[in-house]
């Protein structure tokens, strides 16, 4: 999704004002957890789909992985550690790597 730089403004604005939708409404970081983790799913899910990269089938385990720790209540020090793994994720860079002549 962070592939160019009007998608990172736009997907960065929304994450971020829902979460503070959800500060405003009393449920503290779970707004902003959960829109990062949909943000993952979408764009990783994107990636196998339309692009056929199945390294994004990493992505989506981690961002699985975060609604499953969202979903049970899991303690908040991992949910935040695989949140960053998430946003590190939609945040990598996505060239090919330059050839080196030989």
């Amino acid at each position: 999704m962070l592939s160019s730089r009007t998608r990172a403004v736009v997907t960065t604005t929304v994450v971020l004002e829902v979460g503070i939708a959800g500060w405003a409404l009393g449920h503290g970081a779970l707004w902003l957890l959960v829109m990062t983790a949909v943000v993952t799913v979408f764009e990783t899910g994107w990636g196998i789909v339309r692009r056929g990269a199945l390294s994004d089938l990493a992505g989506m385990e981690v961002a699985l992985t975060l609604v499953l720790l969202l979903a049970f209540a899991a303690d908040l020090t991992m949910t935040l550690l695989v949140a960053a793994c998430c946003v590190a994720w939609l945040a990598r860079d996505r060239r090919p790597a330059a050839v080196a002549p030989h």
